[in-house]
């Protein structure tokens, strides 16, 4: 991704790429002492010691209560930079902006994932006591993220910049599902990971369109494209809509999931992350009804080159890629069983274990 945004970015590429760098591989230093820990508990001699994934997580069994809390909040510092987390999420606007479209696809559908999964697989199973007792600061942050970046979305003009701060608000909702502690909620996360990881894509698909035939990315500077991009604002609409969590799309599912959840454990807290949804379909309608539909003349925006010879719609493969995107955000919306139950079963051991281990730890309360 440091090469893919430094040499084939935008205008600001090397301070794009250069923070990314700086954020992500800090936050990795920090993770990799933290795995170092485990390493030299999982055993009392070298030949002992071991990588192997199912011995460093059972390593934490062999430390005291203060070091597990030490090293779930290295593991948290690194994974939730990589998510990203507020406050340590501005690498990712610039990063987002400055990325060719195809770089944005992969950083939005697979990078972002790899921290909410890391911080599920490694964190959250290694130290199950260790995530019960700091539940209010996974709240704190997942609410944090979640109203922020919402709020931040309101005053975006640039395309892949509001879809950036959007992401943002999306990877809150993945912590507040982790927080509830409850299958119902772990399940949602997951399923909002792979939500995410396919509307994402397509709406920075949509905006890699937008800049390559219009010549732009403002919100404001094309108004009316229904009119001479019609698959192009179909596309666009679809993962605004599957993005904003209409029914019968994969984001509802996963979000109604950690919604229910956080009621059942934290009760009319839950009015706060209901409350920002509702500001995330503003922004998305109001960018909608700017960017597609507010103009009645077919001319009114474009820019003069695309007058001439320009094509004022998308291609046959651009169209391609979209289309298989956003059926397939329907089809999980339709039938989210097809991974959903794979997702509960394996959420509902991992919170049994949890609890076990939770029960056992002195002042911590399942």
């Amino acid at each position: 991704m440091f090469f893919l945004i430094l040499m084939w970015g935008g205008a600001d590429r090397r301070y794009a790429a250069m923070k990314f760098f700086i954020y992500t591989f800090t936050a990795s230093v920090v993770m990799l002492i933290g795995i170092l820990v485990m390493y030299f508990n999982t055993g009392t001699t070298v030949s002992e010691r071991s990588f192997d994934l199912e011995v460093i997580l059972a390593s934490g069994s062999l430390m005291s209560e203060g070091l597990r809390h030490i090293v779930w909040l290295l593991l948290l510092i690194g994974f939730a930079t990589k998510m990203p987390s507020v406050p340590v999420h501005t690498w990712l606007p610039d990063a987002h902006v400055q990325a060719p479209t195809a770089g944005s696809m992969i950083l939005a559908g697979v990078m972002l994932k790899m921290g909410a999964y890391g911080f599920l697989r490694v964190a959250v199973t290694a130290f199950p006591g260790s995530t019960v007792v700091f539940t209010p600061l996974l709240v704190a942050l997942g609410m944090a993220s979640l109203v922020y970046g919402a709020w931040v979305c309101m005053g975006q003009t640039n395309l892949k910049r509001m879809v950036a701060y959007s992401s943002v608000s999306h990877m809150g909702l993945i912590f507040l599902g982790i927080a509830t502690m409850q299958p119902l909620g772990i399940a949602g996360a997951l399923f909002m990971m792979f939500a995410h990881g396919i509307i994402s894509p397509l709406l920075f698909a949509v905006a890699g369109a937008f800049k390559h035939h219009y010549h732009t990315l403002e919100i404001g500077s094309m108004r009316g494209i229904a009119h001479h991009s019609p698959w192009l604002s179909g596309h666009m609409m679809l993962g605004w809509m599957a993005s904003l969590g209409l029914p019968m799309m994969a984001g509802f599912v996963a979000e109604v999931a950690v919604l229910i959840a956080f009621w059942m454990t934290f009760g009319w807290l839950v009015i706060l992350p209901a409350l920002t949804l509702i500001i995330t379909a503003v922004y998305y309608l109001t960018s909608m009804q700017r960017t597609i539909f507010e103009s009645n003349d077919p001319h009114n925006g474009i820019l003069p080159d695309t007058l001439h010879g320009e094509p004022r719609d998308i291609t046959w493969h651009e169209n391609a890629g979209m289309t298989v995107l956003g059926a397939l955000t329907i089809l999980f919306g339709i039938l989210p069983f097809f991974f959903w139950d794979m997702m509960s079963f394996w959420s509902s051991e991992l919170i049994e274990t949890t609890l076990a281990v939770a029960m056992e730890s002195e002042g911590a309360k399942p």
